[in-house]
């Protein structure tokens, strides 16, 4: 993994930055290890509810059809990818760079039905060239370095009338190292997609970086003996600015569906 890791935002933490564990996830996530936003239908959601509801809603825009081919890029702990092959009888194949949920994931698969088993990769994105029907991408395309190339390489793989959908955190303001939301708009229609935009979602992501810091503090003793006290308090400082971001409009963010030309 790069020394100047960027965080959720797209901004670098520094020379060395920490890698989420799934033992420590554990502690802050929902049960199915959604590193990403959930989507908050309801002021009482639960974060495990409010993360399948995302994932069923980010589904649902895919348009998938049973024995489609779905790449899930940046799947993480495999959550999303999982949810397609059960749902949907898609044939799915998951890629990250972290060496970490790769091996979490594919441990998961032990047992599935053969029919319903995710292809689970390390793998960057600019390294996967196979034809597919659809594609996801949740919270990931803010950390990717080469962003002017991702949705051309993307369209590249796709059909015409095939469905990209991308979840993506934005800034209009130039100190983010993120994407503005017209710029993302404009590089899909570029790159040869039709483009829809949701409206702003920021919201929920602020609901689950702050519930995300509701759990670190009610585990800290665990968390603390896992990562340090240094590390746990940064992160739960981080975590708390983002989401502040967010609230005050600092940052947004949308669901992004793509469909090619």
């Amino acid at each position: 993994m790069p020394s100047a890791q960027p965080d959720l935002f797209g901004r670098e933490r520094g020379k060395h930055s920490v890698i989420i564990r799934t033992e420590y996830a554990k502690l802050y996530m929902d049960t199915q290890l959604n590193h990403s936003s959930g989507y908050f239908t309801d002021a009482d959601m639960s974060l495990d509810s409010a993360q399948r509801a995302k994932t069923d809603a980010v589904l649902r825009s895919c348009r998938i059809r049973p024995s489609m081919r779905l790449l899930d890029i940046g799947c993480g702990w495999g959550s999303t990818a999982r949810a397609a092959a059960d749902a949907y009888r898609a044939e799915v194949t998951g890629i990250t760079l972290s060496s970490e949920q790769h091996a979490y994931a594919v441990a998961r698969e032990t047992g599935r039905p053969a029919g319903r088993r995710v292809d689970f990769r390390l793998q960057r994105w600019e390294e996967f060239d196979e034809p597919v029907d659809r594609i996801i991408c949740v919270n990931a395309f803010e950390t990717f370095e080469n962003k002017e190339s991702f949705l051309p390489h993307c369209r590249a793989l796709l059909p015409p009338g095939g469905v990209m959908v991308m979840l993506a955190v934005t800034a209009e303001r130039p100190i983010f190292r993120v994407t503005p939301k017209g710029r993302v708009v404009t590089l899909g229609e570029s790159a040869g997609f039709d483009v829809a935009v949701s409206d702003s979602l920021s919201t929920h992501y602020a609901r689950t970086l702050e519930l995300f810091v509701e759990n670190l503090r009610r585990n800290r003793a665990e968390a603390v003996a896992l990562a340090g006290e240094v590390e746990v308090d940064k992160q739960v400082a981080h975590y708390a600015q983002c989401a502040e971001f967010l609230r005050r409009g600092m940052n947004d963010m949308f669901e992004f569906v793509f469909t090619a030309r």
